[in-house]
């Protein structure tokens, strides 16, 4: 049995390179995602509300009809969320595939890295999220940033509207 300190030190030795690094590969780019789902989340919640309870004043009134609109509300701001945050999924989950390919030979960064040999040497290198962008829109054109969109908006769509109802 490993335990916890035997697990970590397991983990820390899957890539000798990185070490450390490697649990914490793809944070920024993860927290940046989650930063702008987020805040779109609550400022189009907070939006549709005021918009909704604008056009019918009465919808105030009773717990049910206030509730309803918190769901609507909520199921909007799931959607905008996705729509937003979309490309940024994209790309990040497209960088991970090609960077976990990578080792096998079998990927878009390293096809690209073993036609380049001007830097000698190790001729696999890791995508960046700009260089994942660019490749996915030159091969698949605009769309392929919003690749899958309609499952990810039902289901943001109905998870943030129970968040806020």
């Amino acid at each position: 049995p490993l335990g916890l300190t035997g697990t970590l030190r397991k983990m820390a030795q899957e890539d000798e390179a990185l070490g450390w690094k490697t649990l914490y590969a793809g944070f920024g780019p993860l927290l940046t995602r989650q930063v702008i789902f987020g805040s779109v989340k609550f400022l189009a919640f907070e939006r549709a509300c005021e918009v909704i309870f604008a056009a019918w004043p009465a919808l105030r009134d009773l717990t049910w009809t206030s509730l309803t609109v918190s769901l609507v509300a909520g199921g909007m701001s799931g959607i905008l969320s996705s729509v937003v945050s979309q490309p940024a999924d994209s790309v990040l989950t497209f960088v991970a595939q090609n960077s976990n390919n990578a080792n096998n030979g079998n990927s878009v960064a390293a096809e690209g890295a073993a036609n380049d040999t001007s830097q000698g040497g190790d001729t696999t290198k890791a995508m960046g999220l700009i260089e994942g962008c660019r490749i996915m829109i030159e091969q698949d054109g605009p769309g392929a940033l919003f690749r899958g969109l309609g499952s990810r908006c039902v289901w943001a769509g109905s998870i943030i509207a129970g968040q806020f109802l």
